[in-house]
């Protein structure tokens, strides 16, 4: 198997994800602002929380189907949310992205500083030409932020979604390979942590959070 990419910027570790992590998963994935804008409910208790990050993290990772990194804090080491690619098509060459921040580390420029090393991995190691995000309507900090990385608004897929008796609207942006070294590398974002949704649960966590 290939060895995990742990990935390094300035403040940030993006790193594996197991099974030990569960009552940060537990915990993260709870906050009801995470739960709302990404369309699941949270795990019910610490074996569910367990079994998501099996199915939704390592086992993704495993099967070739996509990557979800832990992103902890240099300075602490501690966990502060998650982030990665889930509906990777190699043949393709895309992937749909999806992230989450925990509430006390929002509006500092994180999830930006993470999703730029993110990127370059996607469009270089993954060698990605497409990369796409799914977004709650509702979540203009996280609508803003992929704008500032490049990414272009290419409509709003109605009715895309049900969660709770309701059904929700998702605005699909994207951001290809040529378009990316004249873009998001330069820009900074110190904005509200976004949610953004990962949908397919068969192909990896549906959870994205951008910096919200």
């Amino acid at each position: 198997m290939t060895a995990f990419p742990v990935l390094e910027t300035e403040r940030l570790f993006l790193q594996e994800l197991t099974l030990d992590d569960a009552p940060f998963y537990l915990t993260h994935f709870s906050d009801p602002d995470i739960v709302e804008l990404t369309g699941f409910d949270a795990p019910k208790d610490l074996e569910a929380a367990k079994g998501e990050l099996l199915e939704y993290c390592i086992d993704l990772f495993r099967g070739g189907r996509g990557i979800r990194w832990g992103i902890a804090l240099k300075s602490t080491g501690g966990l502060i949310g998650t982030c990665g690619y889930y509906m990777w098509e190699q043949a393709a060459r895309k992937a749909r992205i999806g992230y989450d921040l925990a509430r006390d580390h929002r509006r500092k420029g994180i999830m930006s500083e993470a999703l730029r090393a993110m990127i370059d991995h996607g469009f270089a190691a993954m060698e990605l030409n497409r990369i796409e995000v799914l977004i709650d309507p509702r979540n203009e900090a996280s609508l803003r932020l992929v704008e500032k990385l490049g990414f272009t608004r290419e409509g709003l897929l109605r009715e895309s979604t049900f969660f709770r008796g309701r059904f929700l609207d998702d605005v699909c942006c994207s951001l290809l390979r040529r378009e990316w070294g004249r873009s998001g590398r330069d820009g900074s974002s110190g904005l509200r942590a976004a949610t953004v949704r990962s949908r397919a649960r068969d192909d990896g966590r549906p959870r994205t959070c951008d910096p919200r």
